[in-house]
């Protein structure tokens, strides 16, 4: 008797992949967790993360780190990520975005005005993904950036995730797949989020996996500078990031 796990792998590979697919199951759970999350006006959530790096003989790294996002839509955000090469903070404050690195010693000013959206948007445009992994879950319509280019949606079923049972999703998009999985119960909101990156050597993927949700922000989002750390040009600062 074939398994249950071998007949949903066998049904993904021989399903054929037209223009957006999309399973209902699998739109009605996303559009669910779009709204839930989109709606919320403040909140903190703390995530688990991890992202692949490919040496070049081959060698596969995963890099650990731990983030803490504070979000007010109106206000600013706050994100903090503790990972191998020292913290990283990015603060908007609707008129600014800083970010600061522990390796660096210094901290980038760039001009942001608006709210959370316009400022993830500068986050990602100076610093990239590599700074704010995960972050196009927080935008007002996470929807809009999720399905940016996806070919198709499946949905796999319900599992159990940190202890918390989730509905599991896949969509496969032109150069990368992902996956999410989202309550089953109560509030529709991620609890882990998988890209992989399918054409590049390895098949790098970054994962995150959140817990902690609480409703609130309790943050004024200013940036104060550690001290002896420096101010230094935003495209130095993104580049060494990147590096």
């Amino acid at each position: 008797m074939i398994s249950c796990r071998a007949a949903v792998m066998a049904a993904l590979v021989a399903a054929p992949v037209g223009a957006a697919e999309i399973d209902p199951g699998a739109e009605a759970v996303l559009r669910g967790m779009c709204a839930a999350l989109g709606g919320l006006a403040s909140f903190t959530v703390t995530s688990d993360g991890s992202t692949d790096v490919i040496l070049r003989d081959g060698r596969k790294l995963q890099l650990v780190a731990t983030t803490t996002a504070v979000v007010d839509r109106a206000a600013g955000f706050r994100m903090r990520r503790d990972g191998p090469f020292g913290a990283v903070e990015a603060v908007h404050d609707g008129a600014t975005l800083t970010v600061w690195s522990e390796a660096l010693g210094g901290y980038a000013v760039t001009p942001a005005p608006g709210g959370l959206d316009e400022g993830l948007d500068a986050l990602l445009a100076v610093f990239g993904e590599g700074a704010a992994g995960g972050a196009d879950l927080l935008y007002a319509d996470p929807c809009g950036n999720l399905m940016n280019g996806v070919e198709s949606g499946d949905y796999i079923g319900v599992t159990t995730v940190g202890g918390v049972a989730a509905h599991h999703l896949f969509y496969r998009a032109d150069d990368h797949d992902w996956q999410l999985w989202v309550r089953a119960e109560g509030a529709a909101l991620p609890v882990r989020y998988v890209i992989t990156s399918k054409w590049l050597m390895g098949a790098p993927q970054f994962t995150a996996q959140f817990h902690d949700w609480r409703f609130e922000a309790d943050d004024d989002f200013s940036f104060t500078a550690p001290e002896g750390a420096r101010e230094i040009a935003a495209a130095d600062a993104a580049r060494d990031m990147m590096e």
